[in-house]
C-alpha cells in the first residue's frame, strides 16, 4: 500500500499538470479567437465613434483627448499623444497626451512636454518630414533620443506613429506607446488612416472657425473703437445708451480743458497726444462693463451701470484728481466732469443731456471741476457740496442704512463660501463704493461709532443668508482695539440674531497704523477663544505690512484690488507670490479682491488661488436676492462659444 502511493502521487501530478496545460491552451485560443474577431467589431466601433465626435463636438480639447483615450485604449499602448504643428513650420508641440499616470509613464509624458515647441522626438519629426507613420517602431534605448532611456524605464519598447493631415499637408502626429513589440493585428490598424483624416479635417474646421471668430470679433472692435484714444467711439456709446439694462445708472460728460489752445499754439499732433493720455488714465479709472468713450473732439463720456448719486460724484472727483498727476510738455492737464445720476427706467439720453448741462455749469465757472446732480422724475437736486460727513451724521442719528451682501467664490466650481457684509446708507447704490464716508469718519474720530453701527445691521440683515453661510464683517483696527465695542458686545448681537460665532469672520480694515502689535494680540485671543475667525483686508496695500501679518495670524488673506487686476505685472506678481508664501507657511486662505471678469479668474488660479470676490463672479445684493453663484458661472458657461476663444495655436493640456 506504502508502495503504490507514490504512484498515486505521480498519476495525481500528471493529471493536474495536463489539466493546466488544457486550460493555458484554451486561454491562448480564446485569446486568438478573440483577436481575430474582436478587432473588426472594435475597429469599426471606433470610427463611428471618433465621426460622431468630429461631426457633433464643438470643444476642440475634449475631442481631441477622447479621440485620443479611444484610439490608445484600442492600440492596447500604455501612452497616447497628439503633437500638432506650429504654423507653417515644421516645428510641433505635445499638446495631448493619455496614459495610466503611473509614475514611470508619467516621468515619460513630462519629458515630451519639456521640449516645447521644436522638431520633437525623432519618430514623430520623422512623419512630419516624410507623411509617412510606422506599424511598430522600435525604441532604442541606446539611441540619441532623450525620452529613449525613460522609455524603457516605463516598459515601452515600440510606437505606431501616424500622420494627422489636412489639405494635403501633415497638421500633426498621432503617437502610441506600447510595451510590446509585435505589431497589432490589421484588423486593429485598418480604422486608422481614416480616423487620423478625419481627425485632420477637424483641426482645419475648428482653425478656420477660429480665424473667422477673430476676424468677425476684431472687425467689431474697430468699428466700436476710437482709433486715437482706443476707447469706445460714439457710435458705440450709443448704442450701449440705447441697451442699458433697466438698473440705476450714471452718466458722466467730460471735455479737456484748453485744448483748442495747444491745437493751436503747438499744433496737432501735440492736441492728440494730450488725448491720447487723457483716453488711457480715465479707461483705468473705471470698470471693466462701464462705457468709456470719446464721443467727439475734446469730449469723453461714460457709462456707469448701477452707480447712484454719491458714486458718480466719487468716479467723477477721482478723475479730475487723477489728471493732476499727468505731465506733459504743452503743460498741465486739467479736465472739467459733468455727471447725473438716475433711477431704474429713467430715459438715458434725457440723463446725459443733464449730465452736459452740469458739464457746461462747470466750464463756466473756470474748468477743473466736478459738477452733478441728480436725476429724478425729470427734477434736478444739486448735490454736488453735500459732505460725506453729513452722511456719517445722519447714520449715527438713525438715517436709513442698509447692507448689501458680496459672495466669497470658489473660482473652480462656483461654490459661495462665505459672504462680505457691505454697508450702504441712503442714496448709495449697490455698487457705489462708500469709503470716502468711512474716511469722513475717520477724519471726524467717529470711526468707531460708525463701524458699530453698520456692523450690527449687517449681523441683523443676515439672517436671510442661506442657512450656514460664513458671515464677513468688517471692522477698523480703530474699532478693534476699543476697550468699548469688546468681543462680549459682539456676542451679545450675534446671541440675539441666532448666529454662531464659528460662522463669523472679523475682516480687518486697517487704515491707521497699529502701535501695540502685543495689545492687538491679546485681543484677537479674546475673540478666537469664542471661535470667531480673522481676515486681513487689502494685502499689499495701505498699512498691510509683514508686521502686520505676523501679528494678526489671520485665517484669510485678502489680496488688494490693485495686486489682482494688475497680476500680470512683474511688482505685483512679486507681491502675490510673497503672500501666497506666507500663506503657505501660516495655513491662512488666499482670497482675490477685484476679480472682475473671466480672465483675471484664470490669471489667479493659474496662480494657486482658489477662492475670489468680485463684480465679474457675484455683485452685492441685498440678503434675500443672492443669487446662485455656480449656477450663474454654468449658465456663462454655456455660452462660452459667444465669448472669443484663445487661438488653437496657443492652447495647452
Amino acid at each position: 500500500m506504502s508502495a503504490a502511493a507514490p504512484l498515486a502521487s505521480d498519476t495525481q501530478s500528471r493529471a493536474v499538470a495536463q489539466a493546466v496545460s488544457s486550460r493555458r491552451q484554451s486561454e491562448v485560443t480564446g485569446r486568438a479567437h478573440r483577436r481575430s474577431t474582436a478587432p473588426a467589431t472594435s475597429a469599426q466601433a471606433l470610427l463611428v465613434t471618433a465621426l460622431g465626435l468630429f461631426n457633433e463636438s464643438d470643444d476642440f480639447d475634449a475631442t481631441l483627448r477622447e479621440t485620443l483615450t479611444m484610439v490608445t485604449t484600442a492600440l492596447d499602448g500604455r501612452v497616447g499623444e497628439i503633437w500638432l504643428r506650429d504654423g507653417q513650420a515644421r516645428d510641433v508641440e505635445l499638446r495631448y497626451s493619455s496614459s495610466d499616470g503611473t509614475p514611470d509613464v508619467a516621468a515619460f509624458e513630462a519629458e515630451g512636454k519639456a521640449l516645447g515647441v521644436g522638431a520633437g522626438p525623432a519618430l514623430v519629426s520623422r512623419v512630419v518630414k516624410t507623411g509617412r507613420g510606422s506599424a511598430s517602431a522600435s525604441i532604442d534605448a541606446g539611441g540619441r533620443d532623450s525620452r529613449a532611456v525613460m522609455a524603457a524605464a516605463a516598459d515601452i519598447h515600440s510606437a505606431l506613429t501616424f500622420p494627422i493631415r489636412g489639405k494635403g499637408n501633415v497638421v500633426g502626429v498621432l503617437a502610441i506607446f506600447r510595451e510590446t513589440t509585435t505589431r497589432p493585428d490589421s484588423a486593429a490598424l485598418e480604422p486608422m488612416p481614416a480616423v487620423c483624416h478625419h481627425l485632420g479635417q477637424f483641426i482645419e474646421r475648428v482653425r478656420a472657425e477660429t480665424a473667422i471668430h477673430e476676424a468677425a470679433m476684431e472687425l467689431a472692435a474697430l468699428a466700436s473703437t476710437d482709433a486715437l484714444t482706443g476707447l469706445k467711439n460714439r457710435r458705440e456709446f450709443d448704442r450701449a445708451l440705447r441697451t442699458i439694462p433697466r438698473l440705476p445708472f450714471a452718466v458722466l460728460s467730460l471735455d479737456v480743458d484748453g485744448l483748442k489752445d495747444i491745437n493751436d499754439s503747438e499744433g496737432h499732433a501735440a492736441g492728440d497726444a494730450l488725448l491720447r493720455v487723457v483716453g488711457h488714465t480715465l479707461g483705468l479709472l473705471v470698470r471693466g462693463w462701464d462705457v468709456m468713450a470719446r464721443i467727439g473732439g475734446d469730449e469723453f463720456a461714460a457709462l456707469l451701470p448701477e452707480v447712484g448719486v454719491f458714486g458718480a460724484q466719487l468716479v467723477a472727483e477721482r478723475m479730475r484728481v487723477a489728471m493732476h498727476a499727468l505731465v506733459l510738455a504743452t503743460g498741465p492737464v486739467r479736465i472739467t466732469v459733468g455727471w447725473s445720476a438716475a433711477p431704474a427706467g429713467a430715459d438715458p439720453l434725457s440723463v446725459w443731456q443733464r449730465a452736459d448741462e452740469s458739464l457746461y455749469q462747470g466750464k463756466r465757472a473756470g474748468g477743473d471741476r466736478v459738477a452733478g446732480s441728480s436725476y429724478e422724475g425729470g427734477e434736478a437736486a444739486d448735490i454736488a457740496e453735500r459732505s460725506y460727513s453729513e452722511v456719517v451724521t445722519r447714520i449715527l442719528g438713525g438715517g436709513s442704512l442698509s447692507t448689501v451682501f458680496q459672495p466669497i467664490v470658489s473660482l473652480d466650481d462656483g461654490s459661495v463660501m462665505g459672504y462680505e457684509a457691505l454697508a450702504r446708507p441712503e442714496g448709495f447704490a449697490a455698487m457705489d463704493s462708500v469709503e470716502p464716508v468711512f474716511e469722513a469718519a475717520r477724519i471726524g474720530g467717529k470711526i468707531r461709532d460708525l463701524d458699530w453701527v453698520c456692523r450690527r445691521r449687517a449681523v441683523q440683515d443676515a439672517a436671510l443668508l442661506p442657512d450656514g453661510s460664513t458671515l464677513f464683517l468688517n471692522i477698523s483696527a480703530a474699532a478693534l482695539l476699543d476697550p468699548v465695542h469688546s468681543v462680549d458686545q459682539l456676542l451679545l448681537l450675534l446671541t440675539s440674531t441666532g448666529r454662531a460665532p464659528e460662522s463669523v469672520v472679523l475682516e480687518i480694515t486697517e487704515h491707521e497704523r497699529i502701535r501695540d502689535y502685543d495689545v492687538l494680540a491679546q485681543v484677537l485671543a479674546a475673540y478666537r477663544a469664542e471661535g470667531i475667525r480673522f481676515a486681513l483686508d487689502d494685502v499689499g496695500e495701505g498699512h498691510s505690512t509683514l508686521e502686520l501679518l505676523a501679528a494678526s495670524a489671520s485665517e484669510f488673506l485678502k489680496l488688494g484690488r490693485s495686486l489682482t487686476m494688475t497680476s500680470t505685472k512683474v511688482g505685483s506678481r512679486a507681491a502675490m507670490d510673497a503672500t501666497m508664501a506666507f500663506a503657505r507657511v501660516s495655513g491662512a486662505l488666499v482670497i482675490a479682491e477685484g476679480v472682475e471678469n473671466e480672465f483675471v479668474a484664470d490669471l489667479m488660479k493659474a496662480g494657486g488661488i482658489t477662492l475670489g470676490q468680485g463684480f465679474g463672479i457675484g455683485k452685492p445684493t441685498m440678503a434675500g436676492d443672492v443669487e446662485d453663484v455656480a449656477a450663474a458661472l454654468a449658465d456663462r458657461a454655456a455660452l462660452s462659444a459667444l465669448r472669443p476663444r484663445f487661438a488653437i495655436a496657443h492652447s495647452r493640456n
